[in-house]
């Protein structure tokens, strides 16, 4: 029910997104699952390159509006959802809207001494989707 409320009281734009990001998100899932890596690189973008890192204003509210749409259909997925499947379709749809992205992947050493893999998406001057959990990881590649 809380997830009922929650969806219920988003904004306008906010659900548009969270609409095409859950049903964005199940083909991603699916490419990543079960189709050759090189179909996914293809929608990670450049490797190497970085996209502008200064504020837009002129896009804020839409890049704020997709996180939300973002956070919102990881929780309301029955697949997984992580922050690798996360950071392709935020890109994808920042691309839709002719918004540059970089995704970011990184590593850092746990407690048991292996690794554990993080992504993250930038557009901008802001963090769209797993920025809060990118603390600690060295990023080893990106994607622009």
């Amino acid at each position: 029910m809380s997830k009922l409320r929650s969806f219920r009281h988003a904004d306008g734009e906010v659900k548009a997104w969270f609409i095409s990001a859950f049903f964005l998100s199940a083909a991603v899932r699916f490419t990543l699952a079960f189709l050759p890596f090189r179909k996914v690189m293809a929608w990670k973008g450049r490797p190497g390159v970085d996209s502008p890192a200064e504020p837009d204003p002129e896009s804020l509210e839409f890049r704020r509006s997709l996180q939300a749409a973002l956070q919102m259909s990881a929780k309301y997925t029955p697949w997984k959802n992580e922050c690798y499947t996360q950071a392709i379709t935020g890109r994808i749809l920042l691309s839709r809207k002719g918004l540059p992205g970089t995704i970011y992947v990184g590593f850092r050493k746990n407690d048991a001494g292996g690794f554990e893999g993080h992504a993250w998406l930038r557009s901008y001057d802001r963090v769209v989707c797993g920025g809060g959990q990118s603390e600690g990881y060295a990023v080893h590649s990106f994607f622009s």
